[in-house]
């Protein structure tokens, strides 16, 4: 088959590619997941490229004012070929629109079409009727030979019944959900003839730029080739209680509740990778690149001059503006851009922003984990942002059993004072020591103490 661009390169990735050149797509969903907006933007960068293209809308208001309305996109294209007809017309004589629209389309031959939308069209007559008239729209859209979208405002209830998505080749359905901050946009394909598509659901943004697709993170389940090297936090004491350090490629959960200096660890382990010429990347969602430049200078550290030589980046993303995909996108570029070894997520816990159901956020870091594997990353992830006294045992264990390493960092009273102390859990393929030993945090760095006895 003949591919052709979306003019959006996330949605290629999720359709394999772009769309076949004669082929029918609905794009469905409620009120303001911005199908107009998808569609219109297929259609100017069409148009930038050379084809011709038609934008059909049944509406009330005039092609002036649409074109007013449509030159608020930075992707307008003034070349578009507009054809509107009214609503209450179409709703009541759709035959006659079929007529001209097919007159038009002789006339103009355009690559592709967006008529928006297509539900209203012959919406007063009986459902029998209806469903005979989506018929002949079949046949004169197979006659065009043209990429045609057609747009719905509908529900999934509604896209089940409707016999629209049984004649298009392909069916698009976008969602969104308004929280208190964000609005969460989503976009599935629920079928595509001919095509071997991402399935799932991907994130989306809509906005007066377009609409930006992130497509979720697929890596294949694979083992890579065992890497028996050994790296860790530059930390003496700490490389010897975890039998050597962590092996290359690995993944750690740093769990630990507030206060125990989880952020210091990470950042250490990051610090140590750039002083030995091993890039490193500190995505974080609530330490900004000040603070966290701040914590580096007190540790004795110029962190803007290692950033400066490509050692280190830190790629700051508010908790409330997360969204998963892009977050994985854009760490995939960093990655790729300095040639990062090591990576430190944190924490995960800002994760649960975008993740309404614990088993996305779960499914979401494990494929996060085997991204990072697959290329050579060693990546330590961060959590248990929690009061202390919290069990973080139970609030990790989603996460804690697809891990490699797992370190838990604590807050303990004993004869009335607060020291901390890590414990080792589990480290894969490695001896490591099984009981608690304290620590301190102070200008110099990290110190690993003695064991403790007593709890």
């Amino acid at each position: 088959m003949d591919i052709k661009s979306t003019g959006m390169p996330g949605l290629d990735e999720i359709l394999g590619g772009g769309i076949p050149t004669t082929s029918t797509v609905l794009i469905a969903g409620n009120p303001g997941t911005g199908r107009t907006t998808l569609g219109i933007q297929s259609l100017c960068y069409a148009s930038k490229e050379g084809e011709k293209v038609l934008y059909v809308c049944p509406t009330t208001k005039s092609e002036a004012s649409i074109r007013e309305t449509l030159s608020q996109y930075d992707f307008y294209e003034e070349s578009l070929n507009i054809r509107t007809y009214n609503i209450s017309s179409v709703e009541r004589d759709p035959l006659t629109m079929l007529v001209d629209l097919g007159n038009a389309v002789a006339s103009l031959n355009p690559d592709r079409i967006l008529i928006d939308p297509v539900t209203p069209i012959g919406f007063g007559f009986p459902e029998a009727e209806r469903r005979r008239f989506m018929y002949s729209l079949n046949s004169a859209m197979n006659d065009w030979n043209a990429i045609v979208y057609l747009t719905g405002t509908m529900s999934t209830q509604e896209m089940c019944r409707s016999v629209i998505t049984d004649i298009v080749d392909g069916v698009i359905y976008l969602s969104q959900k308004i929280g208190r901050v964000n609005t969460d946009r989503r976009l599935r394909v629920i079928k595509f003839s001919g095509l071997s598509y991402l399935n799932g659901e991907h994130f989306f943004e809509a906005s007066s730029s377009g609409v930006s697709i992130y497509p979720r993170i697929e890596i294949p389940f694979s083992r890579p080739d065992w890497n028996s090297e050994r790296i860790g936090f530059g930390i003496d004491k700490l490389e010897k209680l975890m039998g050597g350090g962590l092996f290359r490629q690995s993944s750690t959960l740093l769990a630990g509740n507030t206060g125990t200096g989880r952020t210091i660890f990470g950042l250490q382990f990051i610090l140590d990778g750039a002083m030995k010429g091993e890039p490193g990347i500190i995505s974080s969602f609530e330490e900004t690149p000040e603070e966290i430049r701040y914590y580096a200078e007190n540790l004795g550290y110029d962190l803007k001059e290692l950033e400066d030589k490509d050692l280190v980046r830190i790629f700051h993303m508010a908790p409330s503006e997360i969204n998963p995909c892009k977050h994985a996108i854009k760490l995939k570029e960093h990655i790729e851009t300095i040639g990062a070894k090591r990576v430190v997520i944190d924490d995960i816990s800002g994760f649960e922003n975008a993740f309404g159901v614990c088993a996305e956020k779960r499914e979401h870091l494990s494929n996060l984990i085997r991204l990072f594997k697959a290329l050579d990353i060693t990546s330590v992830l961060i959590g248990g942002n929690m009061a202390p006294g919290s069990d973080l045992l139970v609030s990790e264990i989603p996460v804690s059993s697809f891990v490699d390493n797992l370190i838990l960092l604590r807050n303990l009273e004993i004869d009335d004072e607060i020291k901390k102390a890590l414990y080792i859990l589990k480290m894969h393929g490695s001896n490591h020591e099984k009981r608690l030993v304290e620590y301190n945090i102070d200008s110099d760095g990290i110190h690993i103490g003695e064991f403790l006895k007593d709890m």
